[in-house]
């Protein structure tokens, strides 16, 4: 095992290695447009402790971010891969908090998949796991919260699951779980037939008063 300086550690990861079958497919000039089109992975962190005998990468105070992404914790851990994030799980614990286009999720944990050098899918668990994202056309956030929240980042949707409620600025919905699109700025239910699962719409009329904020999460609040 060996531990390395405690100092402020900043790791620039150079995404360059495609698929070589990709790479032959292509001229050297696409090979290289398609490169530049990926943006690169930086790994900042307070300390890093790697585990040879193990293959075992573990930072503190860490945070990972490309492009536009950002994924901050209080602890990270990488299993067998190494810095590689061409197919990858990360395991973020303590103060997780995943920083996207307009919008924050906070979480007490969360698993993180890479594939193809980008950030894929996070799994994020708290009690509850919450989100929260500022759109151009409302006056006030779209915030949601629940037990897990599933992040996909190529398809831009949030699934919420275990006890998901979401405020759309004015109106709010609770069911077992919910989808949330965060391109198409469009939420779903996602109960299951014949279980006896509900959803439930709280709707407020319009009539020009200020919009009172929804009380503070708290664990098992249903709303």
């Amino acid at each position: 095992m060996a531990t390395l300086n405690p100092e402020r550690t900043l790791l620039w990861v150079l995404l360059l290695c495609l698929p070589l079958a990709a790479s032959a497919a292509k001229t050297p000039a696409a090979a290289t447009a398609a490169v530049a089109t990926v943006p690169d992975i930086v790994l900042d962190a307070g300390s890093s402790q790697i585990d040879y005998s193990a293959n075992r990468l573990t930072f503190t105070d860490v945070t990972i971010s490309q492009g536009e992404l950002r994924i901050r914790a209080d602890k990270a851990e990488a299993n067998g891969t190494g810095l590689r994030f061409d197919d990858s799980r990360w395991e973020f614990s303590g103060n997780v908090r995943i920083v996207f286009p307009n919008g924050t999720l906070t979480a007490t944990d969360a698993s993180v998949r890479f594939s193809g050098n980008r950030m894929a899918l996070a799994q994020a668990r708290g009690a509850p796991a919450q989100f929260e994202q500022q759109l151009a056309s409302l006056p006030r956030p779209v915030r949601g919260r629940a037990g897990r929240i599933d992040f996909d980042f190529i398809a831009q949707t949030l699934k919420l699951s275990q006890d998901a409620w979401l405020f759309d600025g004015r109106n709010e919905m609770a069911s077992p779980a919910l989808l949330y699109d965060i391109r198409e700025q469009v939420a779903r239910s996602e109960t299951k037939p014949g279980a006896g699962e509900r959803v439930q719409i709280t709707i407020r009329p319009e009539s020009g008063d200020p919009i009172a904020p929804p009380s503070p999460a708290k664990p098992g609040d249903k709303r």
